[in-house]
Parts: structure tokens; C-alpha cells; sequence
């Protein structure tokens, strides 16, 4: 059963200082999260890169390859702000968390793909996207992302930094488990998506060789960069029930 979490022990003066600088406006808040998530897909991508480049045999070929895997991710942080504000805004006008339309969301993230296909365009690969390869990994995504969101917006006071609202919001090792599976899903659908690309030239020959090696890197990567990330979260000053669980529940 989840309870909402009330902060004992501020004074007035810690209260009002914090207030003045942490004022959660639903704009507010979709900038924390938005924020908070492009930190989290920049480090797993940075990491698959590092790693890449200790494989000699790909190591020619990653320019190429990371341009493409640069702005794939770019667009995943893009496609993730369409669901952040979709929850915020349903979140503020009082829906509950079963009134997802998973559907309707699904579709606006076909719009970042189109952009992305424009951004990508390059003559040494072309890109046809077929959504039956990865749809329902997609939704699937959206569904966790979704319900993660609305479960921290319910814990969500003007005063409590982000990490506190996550602290109060989540055990370390759900939070740490939501991430993963977040991370994981994303995974799975590149990996479907890497169907839909055509290399041309030497980097055809290469992309067999190229995506068995990041595929593997990315699932690696995805449970190390969840783990120091979750850390990082709960490595501040604990606040409520920052390790018992749940708290709150709606809809």
C-alpha cells in the first residue's frame, strides 16, 4: 500500500530557501525528467562507444556506425520527451495511471522517427523503417517508462529534490530494475531497427561483424550503467522511505 510521504525536520528558513529555488510547475517538472533521462541514455551511449573502440577489427568502422548510433539514441531521448509530457499533462489534469493510451503515444513517436530518417540520411546507408520488427518492444517501453513517470509525480512536492522524490518514490533495487528493463527494451528494439538499415560499400561487409559486437556491449553496458546511475540516486541523503518500496499509487 502506498502512503505520500510527508518531510519532517525543515525549518522555515531551509523551507522558503528551497521553495524560491525548486518551484515544480509541470513545465518544471518535464524539464527535471527530460533532463534526467538524456543524463541517463548519454552515459549507456557513451559507454557503448568507449567499449566499441577496444575492438580493433570494428575499430575503422566506427565513425560511420556511430553517426547512425549517435542520432538513434538522440532520437530515443526525443521520442522519451513525447512521453514525459504526455504523463505530466495527464498527470496535472487528474488522470489516473490506467488511462494510458498506449496507441495514440506510439503514433506520436512515429513523427521523431520521420525526423530522424531526414537527420540520418547519408549515401552510405539508407533506412526503411518497418514497424511490425519492433512495435510491440516499443510499447512495451512506453508502458514501464509511463508507469515509472506517474508513480514519481505522485510523490512529487514542491520542496523534494529529484533524487529524494525518486528516494520516496522506489526501492534502490526496483528503481535499479525499472532502469534496466528501460535500458534492455531500448536494446531490443535497435536491434530490430538494425533490420531495417542497409549499409552500402565496405561498411555492408562490416555490419554483421559490427552489430553482434555492439549488441552485446549494449546489453553489458545497459545493467552497469543502470547499477552506477541507481547508485548515484541513492547515494544522497535519504529521506522518508527512500528503501522500503513503493509509495503511491493511483488510477
Amino acid at each position: 500500500m502506498h502512503t505520500t510521504v510527508h518531510h519532517a525536520g525543515r525549518d522555515k528558513t531551509s523551507h522558503k530557501e528551497v521553495h524560491r529555488h525548486m518551484v515544480h510547475s509541470g513545465r518544471t517538472k518535464v524539464t527535471v525528467l527530460c533532463d534526467q533521462h538524456r543524463e541517463l541514455m548519454v552515459q549507456f551511449s557513451d559507454l557503448c562507444v568507449k567499449r566499441l573502440n577496444n575492438h580493433l577489427l570494428i575499430k575503422p568502422f566506427i565513425p560511420l556506425f556511430q553517426h547512425f548510433f549517435d542520432a538513434n539514441v538522440l532520437k530515443e531521448i526525443e521520442k522519451d520527451r513525447l512521453v514525459i509530457e504526455s504523463v505530466v499533462a495527464g498527470f496535472e489534469k487528474g488522470r489516473g495511471k490506467s488511462d494510458l493510451d498506449l496507441e495514440e503515444l506510439f503514433e506520436m513517436t512515429k513523427t521523431v522517427d520521420a525526423e530522424f530518417l531526414k537527420k540520418s540520411a547519408n549515401p552510405l546507408f539508407s533506412i526503411k523503417i518497418r514497424y511490425d520488427d519492433f512495435a510491440e518492444i516499443r510499447k512495451k517501453r512506453i508502458a514501464v517508462h509511463h508507469s515509472m513517470l506517474f508513480e514519481l509525480l505522485c510523490n512529487w512536492h514542491d520542496v523534494t529534490p529529484f533524487h529524494g522524490i525518486v528516494q520516496n518514490t522506489f526501492s534502490e533495487i526496483t528503481y535499479r530494475e525499472i532502469i534496466t528493463e528501460i535500458l534492455h527494451l531500448y536494446n531490443r528494439e535497435t536491434k530490430m531497427l538494425s533490420n531495417s538499415i542497409a549499409f552500402h560499400g565496405p561498411a555492408g561487409k562490416a555490419k554483421h561483424l559490427f552489430a553482434e559486437k555492439l549488441f552485446i556491449i549494449m546489453g553489458n553496458a545497459a545493467g552497469d550503467v543502470a547499477a552506477a546511475y541507481t547508485r548515484r540516486m541513492y547515494s544522497g541523503s535519504k529521506s522518508g522511505h527512500g528503501t522500503s518500496g513503493p509509495h503511491h499509487t493511483n488510477g
